[in-house]
């Protein structure tokens, strides 16, 4: 059976044979959303939105087992943290379906690959894993653009002090901030402002629409036994919109355009002190929460909007009372994306950037370096994991809970013990199409005891575009591609002495 939606102009009719095709106002409410899905209104949540103008005309594959999101609704009880697995209490023909190899496809929510099913008497459990666009597409075309704004305000979080000296005001400066160990973020339409810790990394981020774009904190703090790292960055990003087009046939994506706007600031500090003994910072890497976050509901099939950012940083120290401190600027304009045709990957777009380098102080007696690594923003569009567990908490009553879920993943599926994904997949996005801007800074001192105390920076910053294989996009995995990039080196002195540039 093949299914038509479509918006353009004012008028709604709906006709149904062997397809459906709609049209209503350029801006979509809950009503006409709940109409489009033959629901009364309020069955759907009001924070379902579909784009002016979206297109989704598909067939799905003979494998893929649809379930109405009332039915959904009605007989969903817990979902595991990860997705992998489902628990349905209740009878419906379509359950009996869900078979190993299918794909389960709850409308409004996402799409899964069976892997394996449970049933005791009326309970169904279902183990999945991810499935993307041409696992249940068999043709079809998704296309929208939409520009990204909130207008709902939001709380603000307590400001956090910059202008300090170097031992005095670094040790005020890298005071623990405010930090909330339990608790969801607070989520406004889109922004996020949240606070918590991860391998003892204590983070506090804010994402505050403004305009058509955001403003965007970050501070993330490590103290350990002998040394205290931390790193803040502040910026802008304005004119933010995602447009995404996608033409599956015979399971296949034969073409995909994905693109967005990047225009904004960056301003990028940190500072690193020791106060005795210490084994370094353990875990440099640190993935947080995103900025901001959306779910777009394309006629049942939701998409992603995501806002991340990730960090790497390590201070090399070599005696017990070391300090540095430094920092970066960026100024960006331009645009960015990716364009698929069959086989072939294009990155589309241009961008200017002026990195401006702030000077490092540091004081140590021996030698002594820094690595850091900033990948803000990133923007993204994604079917995967994520964009189902979003859904579902937008979409289901906040009663619906993990635990039984989580029970059944360690133990009847025996999942338990599984190993965690691998270190090289720490920053992927499952199943995305993304724009980011990536920032890499090294520094290394001499010390003032070497028969020529040198100092060496290397700055480099790239604006790249990418893609998940996962998605179904291409055949390589998570390929990316630099639409600009621009480097520099400072050495001090200036003379090969000190190393080649």
């Amino acid at each position: 059976m093949t299914f038509r939606y479509r918006l353009n102009g004012l008028v709604l009719t709906a006709i149904m044979v062997l397809h459906l095709s709609s049209c209503s106002s350029s801006k979509k409410s809950a009503a006409d959303a709940a109409s489009e899905s033959h629901l009364p209104p309020g069955q759907l949540p009001s924070s379902f939105y579909t784009p002016p103008h979206a297109v989704y005309e598909v067939t799905y594959t003979p494998n893929t087992v649809r379930i109405d999101f009332p039915t959904t609704q009605r007989l969903l009880r817990s979902v595991s943290e990860d997705a992998r697995v489902f628990v349905f209490d209740g009878s419906d023909p379509r359950l009996a379906d869900l078979q190993p190899g299918k794909i389960m496809f709850l409308e409004h929510l996402g799409a899964r690959r069976v892997d394996a099913v449970q049933r005791q008497g009326s309970q169904t459990d279902v183990l999945t894993e991810f499935a993307g666009l041409t696992d249940f597409i068999q043709n079809g075309r998704i296309e929208f653009s939409t520009p990204i704004s909130s207008q709902k305000a939001k709380a603000e979080l307590p400001s956090t002090p910059t202008d300090f000296g170097l031992f005095d005001g670094l040790r005020a400066w890298l005071q623990p901030p405010i930090v909330a160990y339990a608790g969801e973020a607070n989520k406004t339409a889109v922004g996020l402002s949240t606070s918590g810790k991860l391998n003892d990394w204590e983070y506090e981020l804010k994402g505050e629409p403004e305009g058509d774009g955001f403003k965007l904190s970050l501070d993330v703090q490590k103290k350990l036994a002998g040394i205290t790292a931390k790193v803040s960055t502040k910026g802008e990003v304005s004119h933010i919109s995602t447009a995404f087009k996608a033409t599956i046939q015979n399971g296949k994506m034969q073409d995909l355009d994905y693109s967005t706007p990047l225009q904004g600031n960056l301003h990028v500090s940190w500072a690193a002190l020791t106060s005795g003994d210490n084994s370094g910072i353990g875990e440099a890497r640190l993935k947080l929460p995103p900025f901001a976050k959306d779910v777009f509901d394309i006629y049942g099939l939701p998409m992603l909007f995501r806002i991340d950012e990730a960090i790497i940083f390590k201070p090399g120290f070599g005696t017990k009372h070391d300090a540095a401190e430094g920092g970066f600027n960026v100024n960006y304009d331009g645009s960015g994306g990716l364009s698929v045709k069959g086989q072939q990957s294009t990155p589309e777009g241009t961008m200017q950037a002026e990195p401006e380098l702030q000077k490092t102080t540091s004081e140590s007696m021996a030698a002594h370096g820094i690595v850091l690594a900033v990948n803000a923003p990133k923007v993204s569009i994604s079917v995967g994991t994520e964009s189902i567990m979003e859904a579902i908490k937008e979409a289901l009553p906040k009663t619906l809970e993990d635990k039984v879920a989580q029970v059944l993943e360690n133990g009847p599926f025996g999942l338990g013990g599984l190993v965690k994904k691998a270190k090289e997949d720490f920053f992927k996005l499952e199943g995305a199409a993304y724009v980011q801007l990536v920032t890499e800074f090294d520094y290394a001192g001499s010390g003032p005891l070497s028969m020529v105390p040198c100092t060496m920076t290397h700055f480099n910053f790239f604006a790249q575009a990418g893609a998940d294989a996962q998605i179904g996009m291409v055949t390589a995995e998570s390929p990316h591609f630099d639409l600009y990039k621009t480097s520099k080196t400072i050495r001090d002195p200036d003379a090969d002495i000190c190393g080649q540039k």
